[in-house]
């Protein structure tokens, strides 16, 4: 595979982990805001606008990583926002705060679950900073051979 099939299927695949996130937030907003509020993290007045705007946000970064428009600042703001989410996993784990991880459902899963949703958010990380990496490279190869 050449580094541009790579830099592509790297997207594609974190687009996917953005769009199979995003409908069941949206479709049901209430049950993801329970779920942000067990993580003990955020102030109850943001809680419900977060609930609202953010799996827009992922559906949007996916649909813009798909298109290819914007592509380095979507990669940040999809490796921002994952970063964001394995550190609150991380935080709730640490503190031993029981959660329904709210990714890609509120379904509440045994609290082991909790590893390997921090195993699960660390390897999309991963996938996305190989794509941030793999698409800057490519525009400094365009820059210096064009």
């Amino acid at each position: 595979m050449t580094a541009t099939g790579l830099a592509q299927a790297s997207r594609m695949a974190l687009a996917c982990v953005f769009l199979a996130a995003a409908p069941h937030k949206i479709l049901v907003p209430a049950e993801f805001a329970q779920s942000l509020s067990s993580y003990q993290i955020l102030p109850d007045m943001l809680i419900n606008f977060i609930a609202l705007t953010l799996p827009w946000l992922e559906m949007l970064v996916a649909f813009l990583l798909l298109c290819q428009v914007w592509t380095g600042p979507s990669l940040l703001l999809a490796n921002a926002m994952l970063t964001v989410f394995l550190g609150a996993l991380v935080l709730a784990y640490v503190r031993g705060i029981d959660i329904a991880c709210g990714c890609f459902s509120s379904l509440r899963t045994p609290s082991d679950a909790m590893t390997l949703y921090i195993a699960r958010d660390a390897a999309f990380l991963v996938l996305g900073l190989i794509a941030a990496w793999l698409h800057a490279n490519g525009l400094k190869r365009k820059t210096l051979d064009g």
